[in-house]
C-alpha cells in the first residue's frame, strides 16, 4: 500500500534525523576538543624545542637563555590562564545564548514535524475510512 509505505519511509527518516542528532553532539565535541588539543601540544613542542636548544647551549650566553625561557614559560602559562578564563567568561555567555536559541529552533521544527506526523496519521486513517465506505457501496450497486 502506498500509504502503508510513506509512513514508513516518515518514520526511517524521523530515526535518521534522530541519529545524525546524536552523532553531531558526539563528533563536533570531539573535534573540537581534538583542535584544542593539536593546538595546544603544537605550542608545547616549540616551547620544548626552544628549552631543548637552551639545554644544548655552553657559554654564558645558556644561562641568559634560560633565564629568558623560564620567564617565556611563565607568561605562556598566564597567557593560557587568560586565554581560558576569558573564554569561558565570554563564550560562555555567548554560546549558552545561541546554543538556547538553536535548541528553540530545534524544538519548534520537531514540533511542526509531528504535527505534520499526527495530520499524516490522521489524513492516511482517513484514506483507508473512505477507500471502504467507496468499496461498501461498489459491492452494493
Amino acid at each position: 500500500m502506498v500509504l502503508s509505505d510513506a509512513l514508513a519511509a516518515m518514520s526511517a527518516k524521523a530515526k535518521e534525523a534522530e541519529d545524525a542528532f546524536h552523532t553531531a553532539q558526539t563528533a563536533q565535541h570531539a573535534k573540537l576538543e581534538e583542535q584544542v588539543a593539536s593546538a595546544r601540544a603544537s605550542a608545547q613542542e616549540r616551547n620544548d624545542e626552544l628549552r631543548a636548544r637552551a639545554d644544548q647551549a655552553k657559554s654564558d650566553a645558556s644561562v641568559w637563555w634560560r633565564d629568558v625561557q623560564q620567564q617565556w614559560d611563565k607568561q605562556a602559562q598566564q597567557m593560557r590562564s587568560n586565554i581560558e578564563a576569558k573564554h569561558e567568561e565570554q563564550d560562555a555567555k555567548r554560546a549558552a545564548a545561541r546554543a538556547d536559541m538553536a535548541e528553540d529552533d530545534a524544538a519548534f521544527a520537531i514540533d511542526i514535524a509531528r504535527a505534520a506526523i499526527e495530520e499524516a496519521e490522521y489524513a492516511a486513517i482517513e484514506a483507508v475510512a473512505r477507500r471502504e465506505k467507496a468499496n461498501e457501496l461498489a459491492a452494493a450497486r
